[in-house]
């Protein structure tokens, strides 16, 4: 592992609800523990980690991301597209963590300081979509929507319960989104409930993908397709509930492990790519790069 002396911490002013301020001189005194140098930058806007990241990703030897995982995800995409590799940690103040619990780092402020003291790191394969790279999941169809319908003002308020919140109103209504996905020598035209891209053990705090390598140049794909409403529901329930191990082969279940997948989005549905909405009618990801990222 190379010498770290220099670190920058990005930070979300509304993580911890508004109250990370509070924190930053005591994270900062404990790193200055065994790191010469440690700055801090608070990002603009909610777009403004990524590029604040990619202008300062060759003077530091480690940036931190402190907030939840949109934070995450504009400061990797910050770091790659640099052409600079500085090593990224995670002070996970946001309202899943879900990049942060994969990587066992908790919640609780110290412990996650102490992950950075140590700096263990691991290999983490990133997705990339031609433009931007995928931390842990894509995703479409049933209750997607809740990561980004939940406004930031409630997700402030709430924190994780606004989710469940958001879920709640579209329980019921199941979605039947006619794509077509090419992956390996596969080609599938159906009606999707919900389908999904990850890395990562867990996605809005929900245990999918326990103990899976992170390193191994593939991602999980899932899909449920469309059929009877009651047995679509339960499939939904045992995935989210049990987890991919708890799938065998199934006409109306995929499970794989890929390495790149093209996607037609024939409804012009919305994704979530890492909590965050966006809109595509045809994409191709592939699983050709990785970050290395401090964990527990």
């Amino acid at each position: 592992m190379k010498e770290c002396s220099t670190v920058l911490i990005l930070y979300n002013p509304n993580a911890m609800r508004g109250r990370i301020d509070e924190f930053l001189p005591v994270i900062k005194k404990r790193l200055l523990t065994r790191f010469s140098k440690v700055d801090l930058i608070a990002s603009p806007n909610e777009l403004g980690v990524e590029d604040i990241a990619k202008k300062n990703a060759e003077f530091y030897d480690i940036i931190i991301a402190c907030g939840g995982d949109g934070t995450v995800h504009q400061t990797i995409n910050g770091v790659m597209k640099s052409g600079f590799k500085p090593l990224v940690g995670i002070l996970p103040y946001g309202t899943c963590n879900d990049v942060a619990f994969t990587l066992g780092i908790p919640n609780d402020l110290n412990k996650a300081i102490d992950c950075i003291l140590r700096l263990n790191t691991t290999k983490y394969d990133l997705m990339y979509d031609g433009t931007d790279y995928i931390t842990y999941a894509l995703a479409t169809g049933y209750i997607t929507d809740a990561s980004y319908s939940a406004g930031k003002n409630i997700k402030k308020k709430l924190g994780r319960f606004a989710y469940v919140l958001a879920g709640i109103k579209s329980f019921f209504k199941i979605p039947a989104l006619p794509m077509t996905i090419e992956y390996e020598n596969e080609k599938i035209h159906c009606k999707v409930a919900y389908f999904m891209l990850m890395n990562g053990y867990r996605v809005g705090g929900f245990k999918i993908n326990m103990n899976e390598k992170l390193d191994n140049g593939t991602v999980k794909l899932v899909m449920i397709r469309r059929s009877n409403g009651i047995m679509t529901l339960f499939r939904f329930i045992k995935l989210f509930l049990r987890g991919v191990k708890a799938f065998k082969d199934n006409k109306y279940v995929i499970i794989k492990d890929v390495d790149k997948v093209k996607i037609e989005n024939h409804s012009n549905t919305p994704f979530t790519l890492d909590g965050e909405k966006v809109g595509f009618l045809k994409k191709t990801i592939r699983v050709n790069s990785y970050i290395e990222l401090i964990k527990h």
